[in-house]
């Protein structure tokens, strides 16, 4: 019965972590440039002893990786919110080193220091502060252009660094940002290209978030009788060893 009771208590916790990983996805289905975290489980057969059987099979969570889909393009009409079209990712620098995001929605401190959710962004030369000026371009190449208060003169004032690595070698950091494996910086890339007054949509699809929160706690409910039925079928034997 001992067995039985460890079985379903291991399902059952493998259930709840996945109802982690559904509710996060659900909590940021307006976040911007969001990639959905996935669930994945490994069935873990657990090795027989003395002249028992090989029946029992415990979940094992497993990394659990991101949906790699782009989300929708959202016109926003604000020059500093920024898509980028089809591959890469913007790089923000961290205490962990430089991070990477799909969310192009840069705003400017105190200073003039470009910020994405508070982290200065990356530019190609380091990072990028704005000064005082009349208009701001930003061109497909991620360069930033401003036209001066005085003078009207253009000037371009710096690049953001886009890079396009392999997304598959990325893993997703606690604080939603994207992180090379050995966390080292990764080169710029000149092919990727952004979209100005444009930001990207979280790709996590609510409904099915939803039905798969439905089933998992179906499934929680199931663990749960297994573990209650444990327990009757250990008192009932328990009864015949007194009665005996």
């Amino acid at each position: 019965m001992d067995r039985m009771i460890y079985t379903a208590a291991k399902g059952a916790a493998r259930v709840m972590e996945a109802q982690a990983i559904r509710a996060n996805n659900l909590a940021n289905a307006d976040t911007t440039g969001f990639k959905a975290d996935l669930e994945r489980v490994n069935a873990m057969t657990v090795a027989p002893t003395g002249n028992s059987l090989q029946t029992r099979v415990l979940a094992q969570t497993q990394s659990s990786g991101f949906n790699q889909q782009s989300g929708a393009m959202n016109p926003t009409g604000r020059t500093l919110d920024l898509a980028i079209n089809d591959a890469g990712l913007f790089a923000v620098m961290t205490e962990d080193g430089e991070g990477y995001t799909r969310s192009g929605a840069i705003q400017p401190d105190e200073n003039g220091q470009l910020t994405l959710d508070g982290r200065p962004v990356a530019g190609v030369d380091g990072p990028i502060v704005l000064p005082e000026y009349r208009e701001l371009f930003v061109g497909e190449d991620g360069r930033l252009s401003i036209v001066a208060d005085e003078g009207g003169v253009i000037e371009e004032i710096g690049q953001l660094k886009l890079v396009n690595p392999d997304i598959n070698d990325m893993s997703k950091g606690l604080d939603g940002l994207l992180y090379t494996q050995d966390r080292q910086p990764l080169p710029a890339n000149d092919q990727v290209s952004v979209s100005s007054g444009f930001l990207e949509a979280s790709n996590v699809q609510a409904v099915g978030e939803l039905i798969a929160a439905m089933d998992l706690s179906r499934q929680f409910e199931v663990q749960v009788k297994l573990m209650k039925s444990a327990e009757k079928l250990a008192e009932a034997g328990n009864r015949l060893l007194r009665d005996a």
